[in-house]
C-alpha cells in the first residue's frame, strides 16, 4: 500500500487528537473539586457549568476521530467521510471554546491553565483544518479513483 505521508500524519494527529480528548476527560472527572476551584472557575462564574457542556461533543468528535484515522490509514472511502465530519467537528469545538474565553475575558493573563486550553482551542482548530484539507486534496485515492500505488 503507497500511503501518501500526509495521510499518515493525519491518522496520527487523528489519533493523538482522540486519546488528548479522552485523557482531558480523565483528568478533568478525577477531581471535579479542583476543577470548580480552579483559577477559569474563579474569573468566570459559569466556566465550570460551560465545560461541563463537552464530553458528549468531545465523544462524537473522538469517535470520529478514530473512523477517519482508520479509514485514512487504510485508504477506504469511510476515512473521507469521517475524516471530513470529525475536521468539522474539531473546527467547530474549538471556535465555540474561543469564542467563550474571547467574550469573558479569559486568555488574560495567561498562566498555565490557560494556555493549556489556548493550546487546546488552537490546536483543535489547527487540526481540523488540515485535516479537511489533506484528506479532501486526497479524496479521489480514498474513494479508490487512484490505485493505491499511485497508478490509476
Amino acid at each position: 500500500m503507497n500511503r501518501p505521508p500526509e495521510l499518515t500524519l493525519i491518522a496520527a494527529l487523528l489519533l493523538l487528537t482522540a486519546a488528548g480528548a479522552l485523557a482531558f476527560w480523565g483528568v478533568f472527572a478525577a477531581d471535579l473539586d479542583a476543577q470548580r476551584g480552579g483559577y477559569l472557575a474563579s474569573e468566570c462564574d459559569c466556566w465550570y457549568v460551560w465545560e461541563r457542556s463537552f464530553p458528549l461533543a468531545d465523544a462524537w468528535m473522538s469517535v470520529t476521530a478514530v473512523l477517519a484515522a482508520v479509514g485514512v490509514w487504510s485508504l477506504r472511502p469511510a476515512g473521507l467521510l469521517w475524516g471530513l465530519i470529525c475536521g468539522g467537528a474539531l473546527v467547530f469545538l474549538g471556535l465555540m471554546d474561543m469564542l467563550f474565553f474571547v467574550q469573558n475575558g479569559l486568555y488574560v493573563p495567561l498562566n498555565g491553565e490557560v494556555a493549556l486550553e489556548l493550546a487546546i482551542h488552537a490546536g483543535s482548530i489547527l487540526v481540523g483544518l488540515l485535516s479537511i484539507a489533506v484528506i479532501w486534496r486526497h479524496r479521489a485515492r480514498l474513494l479508490g479513483f487512484v490505485a493505491s500505488d499511485g497508478q490509476g
